[in-house]
């Protein structure tokens, strides 16, 4: 327990002497709360006046009875409309806008909170706001390769925010310990990578048909996503290992804050410019 205070008192010393300071890390969330917040209003204006639908099914079990003499029946998938997504401008505008909120809650309302987590080498506001926001957008990607059953988006949804939850998790176990603990970044990196594969699965059905391949911006749109996915979690990588700059946490939650806004800038727009574009 001693070894596990002084690492954290060597935490605590090393922070202080960043060339990173809290107030700049504040107006950093204040300027990248501000790129979203306009974002995402302009994305709700535009995204109720475009209208995109798409049905979102449930596949339950349907038994139909063939004969009773012998008794012989069948049973069948019976594919049924759960409900129609109509305003997708206005649901990505909502990946933005989480965003505005969470960097808002921390530059003004939760900023000494922010400051003392940030000490001890986490920021559990980051992980909220990923695991609605991330999720959100992977879910509008598998919508686009043909995952249009409502419990398997349900369940894309729940593994990505779990791997963010592991993210979380990871900082708040390893405050305590003397060696990195990596069992959460293990487990986060299992929870990530399954709704990839069922992802990947449904593109490589979609290219074998003419009639089912995904839109050209979707190829682009994956790509990124799938690129700036991992660079998150490198920049954890780089943090426990404390490579280079990232040796000082406060400049890995920069890079942090920078990617969040380039990669949520990059995926919105080109989602939304695909799917409304006349061309």
């Amino acid at each position: 327990m001693w070894g596990c205070f002084m690492d954290n008192i060597e935490r605590i010393k090393m922070i202080e002497k960043s060339p990173i300071s809290f107030e700049g890390l504040r107006k950093l969330n204040i300027a990248a709360g501000s790129l979203h917040l306009i974002q995402g209003l302009l994305m709700v204006a535009l995204g109720y006046l475009l209208t995109w639908d798409r049905d979102i099914y449930t596949f339950y079990l349907k038994f139909k009875i063939l004969s009773l003499n012998p008794p012989s029946f069948q049973v069948l998938p019976s594919p049924e409309v759960a409900f129609t997504v109509s305003y997708l401008g206005v649901i990505l505008a909502s990946f933005l806008l989480i965003s505005a909120v969470a960097h808002f809650t921390i530059a003004f309302l939760r900023n000494e909170s922010y400051v003392e987590n940030l000490k001890r080498g986490m920021n559990p506001y980051r992980w909220y706001e990923y695991a609605l926001s991330s999720s959100i957008m992977i879910v509008i990607l598998a919508t686009f390769v043909g995952v249009w059953d409502l419990w398997s988006l349900v369940m894309i949804f729940v593994l990505n925010a779990s791997m963010i939850m592991f993210g979380y998790l990871m900082e708040k176990i390893n405050q305590y310990t003397e060696k990195i603990d990596w069992s959460p970044y293990l487990l986060g990196c299992i929870s990530g990578f399954t709704p990839w594969v069922v992802i990947a699965a449904y593109f490589i059905a979609a290219l074998g048909s003419a009639e089912t391949q995904p839109p050209d911006f979707v190829y682009l749109t994956l790509l990124i996503y799938f690129v700036m996915f991992n660079t998150f979690s490198v920049n954890m990588l780089l943090q426990y290992r404390g490579v280079g700059k990232w040796r000082d946490y406060l400049y890995g939650e920069r890079v942090y804050i920078i990617l969040s806004l380039v990669a949520k800038t990059l995926l919105a727009w080109l989602v939304f410019i695909g799917v409304f574009s006349p061309f």
